[in-house]
């Protein structure tokens, strides 16, 4: 069986969603999966390199769509616990030294929105801190 196969686009309507199968995560995902592994040995190197931006682009949006709703509750809670309306107004306290005495608390609130930033952008660029 094919991955496409695997994939099995002709799925029943989903649930409590307004759209049928498949859903955008799915059509990305065989997008990509096009790209990278069916084009990608039949052409140039130019348009190997072109192609490898457009699966990295794929990939991103794809897990945007997965977390997008986990990710913007984590970064709703810390920005309403810090009593901000945006990154940016966070930001911008953070440089005018509002938070100068809670600097630890609010880089352990940070990180795991970084590392979920990461994990969206390029999962392969999060270490894994128990490595030696």
């Amino acid at each position: 069986m094919s991955l496409h196969e695997e994939m099995n686009m002709a799925l029943p309507p989903r649930g409590n969603s307004p759209y049928d199968a498949p859903s955008a995560h799915q059509l990305i995902e065989a997008v990509n999966l096009l790209i990278s592994e069916e084009i990608g040995e039949e052409i140039s190197p130019t348009q190997k390199w072109k192609l490898r931006i457009a699966s990295n682009a794929l990939g991103i949006a794809s897990r945007e769509i997965q977390n997008i709703r986990e990710d913007r509750k984590a970064l709703r809670s810390i920005l309403e616990s810090l009593q901000m309306e945006t990154e940016k107004d966070l930001s911008e306290a953070i440089r005018a030294g509002v938070f100068d005495d809670s600097l630890k608390d609010i880089h352990a609130q940070l990180v795991p929105l970084v590392d979920k930033k990461i994990m969206v952008a390029n999962p392969s660029y999060l270490v894994d801190t128990n490595d030696p």
